[in-house]
């Protein structure tokens, strides 16, 4: 059987392909800490798991080389999915939950997995295991560590596995036009526990799993509240503008994460030492979460005031100005889109929901647009015409995605204008907390 690493001219096409798309469907890519990947050495990349499939594309986008993958075995029960999956670079990883008598099937995937790392390929495990859409980081599982150290044992004397730690940040899991962050740390070398290792296996496994999840943690957004996770993470983004200018940082989603950050660690000290502090911040932060279901989205939008100002017009302006390529763009994008959206419904709210509209507009929408292109030959057959038609069909569907973020802010820009205005309370009891504090 082929490696799972060889070298395929579909999977270049295709990552080509899907990076391309994927980093579209954002409305700014940040990527930091990319001199901190090895190269030319055994590497495991580490990322926080959140976003099914997005979260591997988010490493596949900002890798200089192919990635190896390891995912949920269920997703391989059916015999041409599997093959598709593994033309992808991706393996199986069975839990308990997909029966005890399948873990035995985890030794060929763990063996290719060594044997991807003895070949200095990239290797990435999602290291929580399954995913979790709030921004949390979760307890690590084993499996990561006992394919590194039992890499470790047949490589050289000299060479050692890395394993990079990532923080992936999304401005909202389900829709597109939001930020993506990924942080990359620095390398963590099983040189530094290799010794140790030898001496004493599982003590020295759970020490490199600790390190690992405190890098982790550094690198994303971490909100590890139960009782007040809600109010942590609309504060982070509600008084995000004011602790970012007393920090002197330029304005950038990098140092936005940052800022939600030590908001979140400092409400996270409060809740420790004074619980009883927060009543008042979690009862208007509820008040607000209940009328807000984009908190990113909302909490950016009402950085930009509460009046009808210059800006305001000038998206109504464009909206109206270029309301006929609206027209246009829904004629042969709205229905493929509307029944996308119909068809990944039940995904809501479950880290999935992205996922699958990925896939479904990555896979579809070149196919029904090239269906458009045959049906236009027929009336008429110019192909400087036809050429130009199914450029511009992709062209309108991303004018439409963007015109749908406009039309959006402008609705969320009135409604502040006429809806009360708890915003001020909560950064007042935010400042009288952080100033107690």
């Amino acid at each position: 059987m082929e490696k799972i690493y060889s070298p395929s001219f579909f999977y270049s096409a295709l990552k080509v392909y899907a990076t391309d798309i994927f980093k579209r469907s954002f409305s700014v890519v940040e990527v930091n800490g990319e001199n901190n990947i090895p190269k030319g050495e055994s590497v495991i990349f580490a990322p926080n798991h959140q976003n099914a499939l997005i979260d591997a594309m988010a490493i596949l986008a900002t890798t200089p080389s192919k990635v190896i993958f390891l995912a949920r075995a269920d997703l391989f029960k059916k015999p041409t999915i599997a093959k598709a999956l593994r033309a992808l670079r991706i393996m199986p990883a069975y839990r308990i939950r997909d029966g005890i008598q399948n873990l035995k099937k985890n030794n060929d995937s763990f063996d290719q997995s060594v044997d991807t790392l003895l070949h200095k390929e990239f290797l990435c495990l999602m290291a929580e295991g399954g995913q979790d859409p709030h921004r949390r980081l979760r307890p690590l599982v084993k499996g990561m560590f006992r394919i590194a150290f039992s890499t470790q044992e047949q490589l050289p004397e000299k060479d050692f596995v890395k394993i990079v730690p990532v923080g992936i940040d999304y401005g909202n899991y389900d829709h597109t036009g939001h930020h993506l962050i990924v942080n990359y740390g620095k390398p963590i070398t099983i040189e530094d526990y290799w010794k140790d290792y030898q001496e004493n296996a599982p003590v020295t496994q759970n020490r490199l799993r600790d390190e690992l999840y405190s890098r982790m943690s550094e690198l994303m957004m971490d909100v590890q509240s139960e009782k007040y996770y809600d109010t942590f993470y609309a504060s982070s983004y509600l008084f995000n503008k004011e602790v970012l200018d007393e920090m002197g940082l330029d304005d950038n989603e990098t140092n936005r994460l940052i800022v939600r950050k030590k908001i979140v660690s400092l409400l996270s000290k409060i809740e420790e030492e004074n619980e009883s502090e927060l009543a008042t911040l979690d009862d208007l932060c509820q008040k607000w979460n209940a009328s807000h279901k984009d908190v990113a989205f909302s909490a950016k939008v009402r950085e930009d005031g509460c009046s009808f100002d210059f800006l305001l017009l000038l998206n109504i302006i464009y909206m109206v100005v270029f309301s006929p390529f609206l027209i246009y763009s829904l004629i042969f994008n709205g229905w493929p889109f509307a029944l996308t959206k119909h068809l990944t419904k039940g995904a809501r709210g479950t880290g999935f929901e992205s996922s699958f509209v990925f896939g479904l507009a990555t896979l579809g929408f070149p196919v029904i647009y090239l269906i458009y292109t045959l049906i236009a030959a027929f009336i008429y057959p110019h192909w400087p015409f036809l050429l130009a038609f199914f450029c511009s069909l992709p062209v309108s569907f991303y004018f439409f995605i963007r015109y749908r973020w406009r039309w959006s802010y402008v609705k969320e820009r009135f409604a502040n204008i006429t809806k009360s205005d708890i915003v001020s309370s909560i950064k007042s009891e935010l400042r009288r907390l952080f100033k107690k504090d």
